[in-house]
């Protein structure tokens, strides 16, 4: 599992600078989940043509599942935020105001047997299988879920 309460490849701004950003506050109500996949389809879009289809649909799908995290364990308005960096890595960043520790459910023998039939609670667990890397960052306004993948930009 590649979850950590500090990046594990980079911040941006650390080395690799960004070459398009786009960030939106999306409304605190269950249309923001759609809005946050629309949103990523228009950037991916606009800064990598419509030839990497595959990407797009994995960035949309991950960023519904941090999306609706923010929306049930978070509060306040979310903040999306897209970096495609240099080196062909799209970082999509949820936060929120919420300062409350995420993990991946599953990651304890104890989950796994208690959790097994519920319906929910692997958002996270999906975020970890397809992506690059991800990971918990403190903010101001409480907490920012990131995550990267590789894009042919």
């Amino acid at each position: 599992m590649m979850c950590s309460l500090v990046p594990l490849s980079r911040r941006p701004e650390d080395d690799v600078p960004a070459v398009h950003r786009s960030c939106w506050t999306l409304p605190p109500d269950a249309s923001s989940t759609c809005l946050a996949r629309r949103f990523v389809r228009a950037a991916l879009r606009d800064w990598c043509g419509d030839g990497d289809r595959e990407a797009a649909e994995v960035a949309e799908l991950l960023v519904s599942e941090l999306v609706a995290n923010a929306m049930r364990h978070g509060r306040g308005s979310p903040l999306l935020t897209l970096l495609l960096l240099r080196d062909d890595t799209l970082r999509c960043e949820v936060e929120d105001e919420a300062r409350v520790p995420v993990r991946a459910r599953g990651t304890s023998p104890r989950d796994e047997t208690a959790r097994r039939e519920e319906e929910g609670g692997r958002g996270l667990l999906i975020v970890d299988t397809l992506s690059r890397a991800w990971g918990v960052l403190p903010t101001r306004r409480g907490k920012a879920v990131w995550f990267e993948l590789p894009v042919n930009a």
